[in-house]
């Protein structure tokens, strides 16, 4: 079966289902999620349902693949599956066992148990041996020498685990064998790599759910992780302290969830993050959209746009929506041309209204804006034979919607200044305070 985006109207019935299903992503909070709901999907009909945790030794579960339940004709057996696959090199398995054993929290420890089998099912070293010698063998060949003591703790604690990693890879390749004759495996997977080895077979034969945010959907869907991790935590976590880090991790929900285990790890038990906790313990990896310059400068909001204009020119990434702006070459005097181009559609876009006498403000909806005022944009212009107003409607929408609190004066002598900062910035003048200068400028209305 292909592999598909997983939605909870994707998800086949018990009898529909293939033998093995994958859900997967890079977000352990999202994946558990999902596969609840594909769990409770499943299970409808009254399919005896056995979880099985990290700790669960392979020979269990592989029995519990392989023979039929006594108590129903359906059986779904659930358990994580990337110990299996793998996703990450020695080195960094070897870090990430470390850093979740140090946490010192039993969620932590499991994720160490968890890293460090894999550890060693990628060196070949699950045939046996002492916990230093094994710790002391996985150090020099993952070339981590300084972490050999930390993971000899962990080896030292880790539950045995009988039958070893090949006894569940083989046991679900005999299940994809046979396909679903009652009995259908539930697997989840953290970042598994591209499709080889037991993940191919799986994508062929079983059916593969990716798991990812919908850009509609992230904001609620981060908040929804924060208060359920920081609850796990007994931490408080500020609803501006969600806010912050979603900006500083720059919409990605894999980073935002490791910096927010960092940051519920430094408050403990029944402490608080706030959003200067924030500031001062996560680097800021988000990038600048110009968009949302162009719309506090609209606003007239000088400090929101003074800040934007300094951070598109901090040497952070900038981009246009989801476009990347190169600003490696002549970027001071590229950003000048383009902060006049906005200029200049603002300015014509409401030259234009205020002589058809039509208005656009900030309230106006776009749906208003396409049947009230688009059409008379698309007029053509006498003697010309064709509109000023080519493009996306959209765009000129929004042109509209930041000239609404400017006059038309205003808005052209903003335009007739940008020749003069133009030629600054080409005579080496400072480029953030001259620019910071001309937009305090087209603010202030000088």
């Amino acid at each position: 079966m292909p592999k598909i985006s997983f939605s909870p109207s994707v998800v086949p019935s018990f009898d529909a289902a293939p033998s093995v299903v994958l859900v997967a992503g890079n977000v352990e909070f999202f994946v558990e999620e999902a596969a609840a709901k594909v769990a409770e999907s499943l299970a409808e009909g009254g399919a005896e349902v056995l979880r099985f945790d990290e700790d669960a030794p392979a020979e269990t579960i592989s029995d519990a693949l392989l023979n039929r339940s006594l108590f129903s004709a359906q059986r779904l057996v659930q358990f994580d599956v990337s110990r299996l696959l793998g996703s990450e090199t020695p080195a960094q398995l070897l870090l990430q066992a470390v850093e979740g054993w140090e946490k010192g929290t039993p969620a932590g420890k499991r994720e160490a148990y968890r890293r460090a089998r894999a550890l060693l099912a990628a060196l070949n070293l699950t045939g046996g041996g002492t916990p230093e010698e094994l710790a002391s063998s996985a150090g020099k060949r993952a070339k981590k020498k300084d972490l050999i003591e930390p993971l000899t703790e962990i080896l030292r604690e880790m539950p045995e685990e009988h039958g070893g990693p090949a006894v569940l890879t083989e046991a679900l390749r005999i299940l994809l064998q046979r396909e679903n004759d009652g009995t259908v495996a539930l697997l989840t997977a953290m970042s598994p790599p591209a499709g080889v080895g037991l993940l191919g077979e799986i994508e062929d034969k079983g059916l593969v759910l990716e798991v990812s945010i919908d850009e509609k959907e992230e904001a609620g869907a981060i908040t929804r992780l924060a208060r359920a991790r920081a609850k796990e935590r007994e931490v408080t976590l500020d609803p501006d302290a969600i806010e912050r880090l979603r900006v500083a991790t720059d919409g990605s929900s894999a980073l935002f969830a490791a910096e927010l285990e960092k940051l519920l790890a430094w408050a403990g038990a029944g402490g608080r993050v706030r959003a200067a906790d924030v500031r001062e313990n996560v680097e800021d990896e988000s990038s600048e959209d110009i968009y949302a310059f162009y719309e506090a400068l609209g606003r007239r909001d000088a400090g929101d746009a003074l800040g934007r204009l300094e951070r598109l020119f901090s040497g952070r990434g900038v981009r246009a929506g989801e476009r990347s702006i190169d600003t490696d070459d002549y970027w001071p005097t590229r950003f000048c041309g383009m902060l006049a181009d906005e200029i200049r559609k603002m300015l014509l876009v409401r030259s234009r209204l205020e002589e058809t006498g039509r208005g656009v403000d900030a309230s106006t909806s776009y749906p208003t804006f396409q049947a009230r005022v688009a059409p008379i944009l698309s007029e053509p212009v006498v003697p010309f034979g064709v509109s000023p107003f080519a493009g996306s409607p959209y765009a000129w929408f929004k042109a509209a919607q930041r000239a609404a609190r400017y006059t038309t004066r205003e808005l052209a002598g903003a335009l007739a200044r940008a020749a003069e900062v133009d030629v600054q910035l080409r005579n080496s003048a400072p480029p953030l305070e001259t620019l910071s200068a001309y937009v305090g400028g087209i603010i202030g209305g000088n």
